[in-house]
């Protein structure tokens, strides 16, 4: 009885010995409720981590994770430092950059991204107007050009950023999420491009939900993926494969028991 307990202890240990370590990296703000932490910090938080924990449980692998300003965040998983990084929208671009699923079904999360505007202004009106988005269901630039203002903005080294960039309705001074929503309850910017969620739980955070509210139109619907660096992909891609199948799962059970 004894030597099968303590075999039964040895097992246990070298299960748990033989993890591994994956270093994940994330963006440095505070986006509940998918995601919360310090700067710096492995004390990570939210959606996406209880998503990521679930999956990394079932895969026998241990998770730490960075909070980073997000360009040193891809810069540090570009360069190996770090091994994965998330939230990342999947672009031809970033698929030269970074390993993603080939599984359209192994992502972290499906996220609509809006416009935050001020109550009754000129996007609000255009909205209700119907002019602000197509038929289709699309932005209507050429219409917003008319009605510009001070412009938009988004999160900088997003893709919502670069797509405004392009079209050259960008306001001429950066902003982050906060001082963005501040920016738009005082009259100063247009609107802000932010996912739904994230965007409202901090105009409530900020109080500001009697002045800013969101587009009912969707600028982009999309789905955040969890990719890695190329190099440690190739070096471990059973196991990141395997990884990418578990979040599938562990979405569905967090997201259904939120």
């Amino acid at each position: 009885m004894h030597l099968n307990i303590f075999l039964l202890i040895i097992l246990v240990v070298s299960f748990s010995s033989s993890a591994k370590t994956w270093r994940l990296c994330h963006e440095d703000k505070q986006y509940p409720p998918y995601i919360t932490s310090e700067a710096q910090s492995s004390a990570s938080s939210g959606l996406l981590v209880d998503i990521l924990e679930r999956a990394a449980s079932k895969s026998n692998i241990e998770l730490y994770f960075t909070a980073l300003p997000w360009k040193r965040c891809k810069q540090a998983v570009k360069d190996g430092t770090y091994d994965g990084l998330f939230a990342m929208i999947k672009t031809p671009k970033r698929t030269k950059q970074f390993a993603f699923p080939t599984n359209q079904k192994d992502y972290l999360n499906t996220a609509d991204y809006v416009i935050l505007y001020k109550r009754d202004s000129i996007l609000h009106k255009a909205e209700l107007a119907g002019k602000l988005f197509t038929d289709k269901g699309e932005f209507n630039i050429a219409y917003y050009k008319k009605i510009k203002q001070f412009g938009l903005q988004a999160p900088a080294g997003y893709v919502l950023e670069q797509y405004i960039k392009q079209h050259n309705i960008a306001a001429n001074t950066d902003y982050d999420l906060n001082l963005g929503i501040h920016q738009v309850a005082i009259g100063r910017l247009d609107g802000y491009l932010v996912e739904k969620r994230i965007g409202l739980a901090q105009v409530k955070a900020l109080k500001q939900q009697d002045f800013v509210i969101s587009s009912q139109g969707v600028i982009r619907k999309t789905h955040w993926y969890l990719p890695f660096n190329l190099d440690f992909y190739l070096q471990n891609k059973t196991e990141v494969t395997r990884f990418w199948q578990h979040i599938q799962k562990a979405r569905e059970y967090v997201l259904k028991n939120d």
